[in-house]
């Protein structure tokens, strides 16, 4: 006679790990690129017409504001657009997939950087183009840039992270039977 058994097996969530989907964060990153191309070519067309009879130090003040601005939305588009493409539901791996947007944008930013592609003007934050006197200047606009690029790459991670967030899908909760 044989016996017949139920074996009841349950999985915990928690040994499971993240499920980051590589296809929603690789275009969640070309959609944060094009949008920094697209928004530093009109930052570029902009100050270029709008530079007649202006000091470089305005200019320089412009650029990287535009610079900065444009970095956040477009990482705040990437960070939504990873989300949205991977139909992503949990907060937590949401947000990680925007951090990987950031890291992934900002190599590839770097990259760019390095090989001659200028994003908005050579001198995103005024530094390069101004003649300092004495070193003391220098290192004083030196510190200055680098305060602001950190600022500025701790506030592209929260655009990021935030874009993650609000491109989360919501859980749909079944009502009744």
């Amino acid at each position: 006679m044989a016996v017949e058994r139920e074996v009841i097996v349950e999985t915990s969530d928690t040994l499971q790990g993240m499920k980051i989907s590589w296809g929603g964060v690789f275009g969640g990153v070309l959609a944060g690129v094009g949008a920094l191309i697209l928004l530093s070519s009109l930052g570029l067309a902009v100050g270029v017409s709008s530079a007649r009879g202006a000091d470089t130090e305005t200019i320089g003040r412009g650029a990287a504001i535009w610079t900065g601005v444009s970095l956040l939305i477009s990482l705040f588009i990437g960070g939504w657009a990873s989300t949205r493409l991977s139909l992503m539901w949990e907060r937590t791996t949401a947000m990680f997939e925007g951090v990987l947007v950031w890291v992934l944008s900002l190599i590839i930013v770097l990259y760019l950087t390095a090989s001659g592609v200028e994003l908005v003007s050579g001198d995103g934050f005024g530094v390069a183009g101004q003649a300092a006197a004495d070193a003391a200047q220098v290192q004083r606009s030196v510190s200055a840039t680098a305060w602001v690029s950190f600022g500025a790459l701790v506030l592209s991670l929260l655009a990021a992270i935030a874009g993650a967030a609000v491109g989360r899908r919501g859980v749909e909760r079944k009502v009744g039977p």
